[in-house]
């Protein structure tokens, strides 16, 4: 029954538990509760109970497990499948209406129209939370009882992968242990030609799993953005969206046909990744803004399972913060298991922290965590001394400057200037050419025509960004790498005090790599630029025999630039300290 006043039926049952404090949530869970709250105080979205109750009939009637045993929908699939097919709103549309005699014009009058609320749908849920099987039973309703939908996609890192969706869907099909299973499967796929009735219905196909009755059909397809790119996909899932492999914005590619469609929907289901500065990353931020309420979208659910630090995870009842089927899916005693093999083997530890526990691998291997990369809010420095730091470049990677402004309270504020040439970001990679496109936008990345960097005009761009900034450059740091011509006109141009050389290595960067790493802890590196958030995010350490850490990057896409200029402008300051006072 569609009621604007109707608490939903199985989030009543979730958020009573938690509140009695029988089952821990992570801040995710609880901001997601406070969104649905909302939902149920606004007597604009309406909730129906028989949509819901009808999915789930659906598949414990006609659905298996993929061992062919009887299918018990979990407590948490309820929860996640009541967002999408519980809630409903309203709008007015203008429908033409043909005359009634078929003579003469129609004429068009307003309408309410009933739309599902929710179109996109994400579960960030630890490994062994059967993510796939509740993909499965999305599919399955919708290809064989919404008989609106035509096309769907679901697409995976791996064709393997994405084959565990479709395996549920093929095995309730040869078993057809329900009325509507036993009526779509009879016949023979051999009946081509004769009586339609004694045809079978449903069935796998080389294209997918298809139901000749509703005319639709479920296909899977590489996560690649050529593959994706183009469709008219009504209902699509995405498998392991945040997988280390995927460097495209898949879902974004999908939802440019799927949009096309009333009631599209998108449910985009992963572990934590183990990568930083991909697509996901850019997707969590936006699902956190979200959240927090500094963007409104109530068409997104969001169930983002995770531990909420590290210290948790030598703490068994916590651990169903990270996966809410916990002692169902998966036991206890696996769990145990990888939190001993962590402590053994360190190689394994980054993906069993991101892949059971839900904590970003970024903040235990990568030298900034993740919370420590994200930007403040925005602050100009005009007029205000500061330490300049260079990095510079001729190919491939940023010709870095950092900006390094002393304030009170022992806090720093930071800005950042890089440049490429044209070929370089021509070059690039589709997802990461767009990446670098934000960068330019802000007017961080500057670029510059040409294969080889030009020094002399990279200097007076940068001069003249000094002059209009009003910046009060009272030290100079650089790695003397093809800085040679670049240091000696400032040296003619400036004057030589406050130049500092700064030799790369772990000897040199140990000592500001670990205050600027104080720094960001404390939140007292004031920075807020996309850029400068960028290259922290790909800076790892290497230590030496000594325990000294040395600035480094995974890849040669992970650009770490302006980090190393920001440790050069470090070292300058702390030479020319008086200069500051």
């Amino acid at each position: 029954m569609l009621s604007n006043t109707a608490v939903p039926k199985y989030y009543g049952r979730f958020r009573e538990l938690v509140i009695k404090g029988e089952i821990p949530v992570c801040e995710q869970i609880s901001m997601e509760m406070n969104r649905i709250d909302d939902l149920i105080a606004n007597p604009g979205i309406y909730y129906d109970d028989e949509k819901v109750e009808g999915w789930i009939k659906f598949c414990e009637n006609e659905l298996t497990l993929t061992d062919g045993s009887d299918l018990h929908m979990l407590e948490s699939f309820k929860l996640w499948g009541e967002q999408i097919f519980g809630w409903y709103y309203f709008i007015e549309k203008s429908v033409y209406v043909p005359p009634e005699d078929g003579h003469g014009p129609g004429h068009y009058e307003k309408r309410s129209i009933k739309k599902r609320l929710i179109n996109k749908q994400f579960c960030i849920v630890s490994r062994g939370a059967a993510k796939s099987q509740y993909e499965s039973y999305i599919q399955n309703y919708f290809l064989n009882v919404d008989t609106t939908t035509t096309h769907q996609v679901h697409t995976a890192p791996t064709m393997k992968q994405a084959e565990e969706v479709l395996a549920p869907m093929r095995v309730s099909i040869n078993r057809a242990k329900g009325p509507l299973f036993k009526f779509l499967t009879e016949g023979s796929l051999q009946n081509t030609t004769g009586d339609k009735a004694n045809r079978c219905k449903l069935f796998s196909s080389k294209k997918g799993i298809e139901n000749t009755l509703t005319g639709s059909l479920v296909e899977i397809r590489p996560m690649s953005i050529d593959k994706l790119q183009g469709l008219n996909s009504r209902i699509n899932t995405v498998d392991e969206w945040l997988s280390g492999d995927i460097r495209e914005d898949v879902i974004g590619a999908l939802e440019q046909g799927a949009s096309k469609n009333d009631d599209y929907l998108i449910v985009a289901v992963s572990s934590e990744g183990t990568v930083r500065n991909g697509p996901g990353d850019t997707i969590k931020m936006e699902l956190m803004d979200i959240l927090k309420g500094d963007y409104i979208n109530p068409h997104v659910s969001i169930w983002w399972y995770k531990l909420d630090n590290i210290d948790e995870v030598n703490n068994p009842d916590m651990w169903i913060k990270a996966n809410p089927n916990l002692g169902q899916t998966v036991s206890y005693e696996v769990y145990q298991q990888d939190v001993e093999r962590a402590e053994k083997a360190p190689a394994s530890r980054n993906d069993i922290l991101a892949k059971r526990f839900g904590i970003p691998m970024e903040g235990y291997t990568y030298f900034f965590t993740y919370e420590e990369t994200q930007p403040h809010r925005r602050r100009d420095f005009w007029n205000m001394p500061c330490s300049l730091g260079a990095d510079m470049s001729q190919g491939d990677d940023f010709c870095a400057f950092t900006f390094l402004f002393p304030l009170r309270g022992g806090m720093f504020g930071v800005k950042t200037r890089c440049y490429i040439s044209s070929t370089t970001l021509m070059k690039l990679p589709l997802a990461m050419r767009s990446k670098y496109e934000e960068f330019i936008d802000e007017g961080t990345l500057i670029v510059l025509e040409g294969t080889i960097i030009d020094m002399d005009e990279v200097y007076d761009d940068l001069d003249e960004f000094i002059v209009s900034q009003q910046i009060d450059v009272r030290s100079f740091g650089y790695d003397p790498y093809n800085a040679k011509g670049f240091v000696n006109r400032w040296e003619t141009e400036n004057g030589s005090f406050g130049i500092v050389k700064v030799i790369q290595g772990a000897k040199t960067e140990s000592v500001p790599l670990g205050e600027i790493k104080k720094l960001t802890e404390e939140r007292m590196l004031l920075f807020d630029q996309k850029l400068m958030s960028f290259c922290m995010g790909n800076c790892i350490t290497l230590e030496d025999t000594n325990g000294n850490r040395k600035l480094y990057k995974q890849r040669r896409e992970q650009k770490i630039d302006s980090v190393a200029a920001l440790i050069d402008a470090m070292v300058a300051y702390k030479e020319n300290k008086e200069e500051f006072m």
